[in-house]
């Protein structure tokens, strides 16, 4: 069984994680959702809501993972303890510009895992797309 880590916001791509994520699921996939933290005091969606949609969409019970102080630690820790096979990336573009700014990509990378970008626009803007690792991919986004 694959073990997915889901590193998510809401963001206007999330039925495209809810397909990816029902998808996998229908593959024989487990999922555990890590909810980045969002600047400011109000999260885009709480603990309860990401677990209860991705629940709904794989079809079985998902986990959450708190981010701790650094999301990024708790990933590192969470991999290296061997709980994860691949990761899913669905966080809005300033997320992702963000993690570019902070060399975050090539940290996950160095981690070993497949790493799915599910962009929460249509697309990546080619100069955040140009700062993120080659191997990581990105699904066709026809419509949401």
């Amino acid at each position: 069984m694959t073990r997915v880590l889901v590193v998510a916001n809401r963001t206007p791509s999330t039925p495209a994680l809810m397909a990816e994520v029902g998808a996998r699921a229908r593959d024989g996939a487990s999922f555990t959702v890590l909810i980045p933290p969002e600047k400011g005091d109000h999260p885009d969606w709480t603990d309860e809501e990401a677990v209860r949609l991705l629940g709904r969409a794989a079809e079985q019970h998902v986990v959450c993972l708190d981010a701790g102080p650094d999301a990024l630690d708790t990933i590192h820790g969470s991999v290296d303890q061997g709980e994860f096979d691949e990761i899913i990336v669905c966080t809005p573009d300033e997320h992702l510009a963000r993690w570019v700014h902070h060399d975050l990509p090539r940290r996950l990378e160095h981690l070993g895992l497949p790493v799915y970008v599910i962009p929460a626009d249509r697309d990546v803007q080619d100069d955040l797309r140009e700062g993120l690792p080659s191997g990581w991919t990105y699904p066709p986004m026809t419509s949401f």
